[in-house]
């Protein structure tokens, strides 16, 4: 009997969130859908109804950039 390998696909936009470099918008919040930054804001309600208004139909990712200053720490 083999190992299950663990193959959970990862979102479009998630993909394009970590490997696009997004400093144009350090600071703020941008909305993605599919690989695109769809719109950004100072705040997250400000993206998304940006992109809601732009792209009624789909349902955009919301991701805050983060200034350079900022450490960010990942754990499991």
């Amino acid at each position: 009997m083999k190992a299950q390998k663990n193959t959970k696909k990862i979102s479009p936009e998630f993909d394009f969130f970590i490997n696009t470099p997004l400093t144009q918008y350090e600071g703020k919040y941008i909305a993605i859908i599919g690989k695109k930054v769809v719109s950004s804001g100072d705040s997250a309600t400000l993206a998304w109804n940006r992109a809601k208004k732009k792209y009624p139909k789909s349902l955009p990712t919301i991701a805050k950039i983060p200034k350079k200053e900022v450490l960010i720490l990942l754990w499991k």
